[in-house]
């Protein structure tokens, strides 16, 4: 059925009484519910409720900037879920990000992770003081752009450790951290860290166990840790899905029962027709 003109008429008239409106806030049109977001004399409640399904036409209400400028901390009014949805429009206005430096901890940790979070809400966040929001930060994609920052910025351990292990950190900035001893074991066991990489972090007796349960580790390198005297990294070889059968039938004669026994069982498990 076409919508009665007269009921859209109500819904974008600035006019309509707020408790008309209230109760065309419920209909369950899309378009009606929009023009009723959108009305500047629209309550402040149901503002906030249709916000979270209607954050474009939220912002297009010029009521909310004059919200915003009679109360500083308004921001915390707004239910968390709603503000999310604010800041994923790349547009938002100036007065809204600034709003967001009074926002909840939680409330800002939340926007830090959400994957559809503005790329400028997630440079704002970089520099943001409360270290639970920038720890969560390197976990978000859409913040890759400024992760050298972030770094540069922040150099606590928590968040060189979190870049070191994303799968989605580039090799340039895993290149920068494996020269940080304190995260090598984390480059060691991230997926995407490149061959070359993983041959150099090699050398460092403390994170062979890593490498050699990377899947991402080359065969010649799982050859050569299967010779490694410490029996934690020959074992992690054999727990290694790229393992070659010959390097397992060597691991089979270890001088550690307990390698021995898990080579043998990972023999059986991926070469069950040599059983």
């Amino acid at each position: 059925m076409a919508i009665d003109s007269q009921v859209r008429h109500q819904a974008s008239n600035p006019n309509t009484p707020p408790e008309q409106l209230r109760e065309l806030a419920a209909c369950e049109d899309v378009a009606i519910r929009q023009l009723v977001v959108a009305n500047p004399n629209t309550p402040t409640e149901v503002l906030w409720e249709l916000g979270e399904e209607f954050p474009t036409q939220l912002l297009e209400n010029p009521v909310l900037p004059l919200l915003f400028l009679e109360n500083i901390n308004l921001i915390q009014e707004i239910p968390q879920k709603t503000l999310i949805r604010l800041f994923e429009i790349e547009t938002a206005p100036d007065y809204l990000q600034q709003g967001l430096l009074k926002a909840q901890v939680e409330v800002k940790v939340a926007i830090a992770q959400n994957p559809n979070t503005s790329v400028d809400i997630l440079a704002s966040l970089v520099q943001e003081p409360e270290s639970q929001v920038r720890y969560v930060l390197p976990a978000n994609p859409r913040s890759r752009t400024y992760w050298s920052e972030l770094l540069d910025l922040n150099p606590e351990l928590r968040i060189r450790r979190t870049l070191a292990e994303n799968p989605n950190t580039p090799v340039y900035l895993l290149e920068l951290l494996a020269q940080d001893p304190q995260v090598r074991r984390a480059i060691a066991v991230n997926p995407n860290t490149p061959i070359h990489l993983l041959e150099l972090l090699a050398q460092d007796p403390q994170v062979r166990r890593a490498i050699a349960l990377n899947p991402n580790t080359p065969v010649h390198l799982l050859e050569l840790l299967a010779q490694d005297p410490d029996l934690v990294v020959r074992f992690g070889v054999t727990e290694n899905p790229n393992t070659p059968l010959n390097t397992l039938k060597s691991l089979e004669s270890d001088r550690d029962p307990d390698v021995r026994e898990a080579a043998e069982v990972k023999l059986k498990e991926r070469f069950s027709e040599l059983a």
